[in-house]
């Protein structure tokens, strides 16, 4: 049998020419404009923007600011991530259902949601701060950034440490407690270090979600600015193109940085993962440690249910923390000025989650299976958009796509162009992934029986990613209902998004409406994970959630 995988394609390729010309069209184009951009000032070419951030103050100090939140965001994280996913899978502690069920609720709030309810219970009127503990603080600093992220993203770290947790190989803890060593030191000596690629991993991909996220700060932070957000208030609030590209451009600098260390990392946990085998069993922790896990597992749960609870309290109650009567004046106020973004939402998001899993797969098809000119272009220029912040590609289709020749600005296609390419990489990884562990042989006697490649792709390979393509495709769904930092830039009244009107919601003031309208986002992003679940199952839901996380 004449195997025709990998077999070089000779004749000119059609499919991967039209790819690459998508992803240079709405990845490198853009993209070189934002770079192009960055060097300019007042019109004229020049380094004055990168001089000045290394000699005026306040511009160095949105950097190093910047990096010092994340660094801190990332430890947080980690350590809380790491005694939930102890609590849960590697002890016998009580609540550990509850615990396990609060670790992935963040996944269902999106980012700027969760700072509209830390203002509901923490604000200058806040439920707990003044209603109950008649304290006043000036929540708008730095340190509510922190705590807001932390919360958000210890789901990843979280995710990521279970899955590296149930991946060890338990015999090599078993073979230490035959030696005589204690459970403490079983847990010092053999997890945690089997523990550190996955670790590693979890800090730098924390670290980069950090230093893209631009509504926290822009909630939260007062006077305390990031590289995302300032970008963002340079663009919006003083027109200065060349300076937000400057600043994107020192941002995504960083975050491939990141995104190379990661998957030196990712790598690294991967082997891990591959050696593992044996029973699972806890860990009889001392005392002392056990209490700490244990509680600060405690204090994220509740912090979790809390801040959920609070926006749904808030979307049915006249004022939330002084009037507790029921209402629904919010709802029906957010649905006579939010339904358009309503459908908008779901028709965009519908579109995108098909096209990013159709093209995911056909993309990592052509990598798995054939040998062509380009290919290990298509695989990179496919793949890092996750590097990508949400703010660069803003700014990058801003200018690329705002004139000549491509006037595509404020259309549907842009919005819907944006929102496949910003989720194309968990389609494409997803697919080598599947494709990586599918036994060739059946496509080469598809071949040898006389299908064309073409007919192999939609006759064998399709019905067999079907699952994989599912959970890629309500992912894309999740993810696009739930963005705002890229699509915030290039949406026009007519391609008004929910999460656009949650967001100019709470910056106009209009507490009640936003969390109507966070109540609707958040039943869509549940709907969506609850249907990745029972679709796929629950070990393949498990995976998902993984990927999810990794790809954010």
């Amino acid at each position: 049998m004449i195997s025709w995988r990998n077999s070089v394609i000779e004749k000119p390729a059609p499919l991967p020419s039209v790819l690459l010309v998508f992803l240079i069209t709405f990845v490198v184009y853009p993209s070189c404009m934002v770079l192009t951009k960055s060097f300019f000032v007042d019109g004229a070419p020049g380094f004055d923007n990168f001089v000045s951030f290394a000699t005026q103050p306040h511009l160095f100090q949105v950097l190093w600011q910047s990096v010092l939140v994340a660094l801190l965001v990332a430890f947080s994280s980690i350590a809380m991530g790491l005694c939930l996913s102890l609590t849960v899978f590697k002890t016998e502690l009580p609540l550990r259902p509850f615990f396990r069920v609060a670790a992935v609720i963040p996944l269902v709030i999106p980012g700027f949601v969760a700072s509209l309810a830390y203002l509901f219970l923490f604000g200058r009127n806040g439920l707990i701060t003044y209603k109950m503990l008649h304290l006043k603080l000036a929540i708008y600093s730095w340190k509510s950034v922190a705590i807001v992220q932390t919360m958000n993203f210890t789901t990843t770290a979280f995710l990521i440490l279970s899955a590296a947790l149930l991946s060890i190989d338990g015999r090599e803890e078993d073979a230490a407690r035959t030696l005589g060593a204690s459970e403490w030191d079983v847990f010092r000596t053999v997890t945690l270090p089997l523990l550190r690629p996955g670790l590693a991993a979890s800090a730098v991909l924390i670290f980069m979600c950090s230093m893209a996220d631009f509504s926290t700060p822009l909630f939260l932070g007062g006077r305390f600015g990031t590289l995302a957000s300032t970008s963002y208030t340079q663009l919006i609030g003083s027109y200065d193109l060349e300076m937000a590209s400057t600043m994107n451009a020192m941002l995504l600098f960083i975050c491939l940085v990141a995104f190379w260390i990661f998957r030196m990392f990712q790598r690294n946990s991967d082997r891990v993962r591959r050696s593992s085998g044996g029973s699972h069993k806890a860990i009889d922790f001392p005392a002392l440690p056990s209490a700490c896990i244990w509680s600060a597992s405690a204090l994220f749960s509740v912090s979790v249910w809390f801040l959920l609870l609070s926006v749904f309290v808030a979307a049915f109650t006249k004022h939330l923390g002084a009037n507790f009567d029921f209402t629904m004046s919010y709802f029906v106020a957010a649905f006579q000025r939010g339904w358009r973004g309503m459908v908008n939402t779901v028709i965009f998001a519908s579109s995108s989650a098909f096209a990013s899993a159709m093209i995911g797969m056909v993309i990592a098809w052509l990598i798995a299976r054939r040998t062509f000119f380009g290919r290990r272009v298509l695989d990179f220029l496919s793949t890092v958009p996750f590097a990508i912040p949400g703010t660069f590609f803003g700014v990058g289709y801003i200018l690329a796509f705002n004139g000549p020749p491509l006037l595509l600005s404020g259309t549907w296609v842009l919005v819907l162009v944006l929102a496949v390419v910003r989720e194309l990489p968990l389609g494409v990884r997803a697919g080598v992934g599947m494709l990586g562990q599918m036994d060739g042989a059946v496509e080469d006697a598809a071949v040898s029986l006389g299908d064309s490649p073409s007919g192999v792709f939609f006759r064998v390979v399709l019905p067999i990613a079907r699952p994989a393509m599912i959970v890629t495709a309500l992912h894309s769904f999740v993810a696009t209902v739930q963005t705002v930092g890229a699509l915030i830039f290039i949406v026009s009244p007519g391609t008004k998004l929910l999460s656009i009107d949650v967001f100019e919601a709470v910056f106009k003031g209009d507490i009640g409406i936003a969390a109507a309208l966070s109540v609707v986002m958040i039943c869509l992003s549940a709907a969506g994970m609850s249907a990745i679940v029972l679709l796929s199952g629950k070990r393949e839901g498990n995976r998902w959630m993984f990927r999810e996380n990794v790809s954010r």
